[in-house]
């Protein structure tokens, strides 16, 4: 008798193979989304930092308060930007993100005067 169809193991045997390709490839789709909003924010920072700029230039100091800086509006997502210090000559902007949602700031960045771009946390 000639009959056509899977049997029970080769259905098991193709499941299996399915759910390991899907567990290995979620894990690498979420670092790449990660790196993908870290060069937002990356890109923002730099912003933020030529706007700093363009104050001081117009007004002799550095500014702490971010709805001053007239050129640059914070659009990173998961990012929150805040200026942590400012002074006549210096200043330190601070993003942080939860990117777990875990309501815990897994990422830090700071850039100051200088435009150095640091990963603090």
């Amino acid at each position: 008798m000639n009959k056509k169809g899977f049997t029970v193991l080769e259905l098991l045997a193709g499941t299996l193979i399915i759910i390991v390709i899907v567990l290995i490839a979620l894990p690498l789709g979420a670092i790449r989304s990660k790196k993908q909003i870290e060069k937002g924010m990356k890109v923002q920072m730099t912003c933020v930092k030529e706007a700093e700029e363009s104050y001081k230039a117009k007004h002799g100091t550095y500014t702490a308060d971010e709805t001053k800086l007239a050129n640059w509006r914070p659009t990173a997502k998961k990012y929150h930007f805040r200026v942590r210090n400012a002074s006549a000559d210096r200043f330190i902007i601070e993003a942080r993100a939860d990117l777990n949602n875990d309501k815990i700031f897994d990422d830090v960045w700071t850039i100051d005067e200088n435009g150095v771009l640091k990963n603090v946390k």
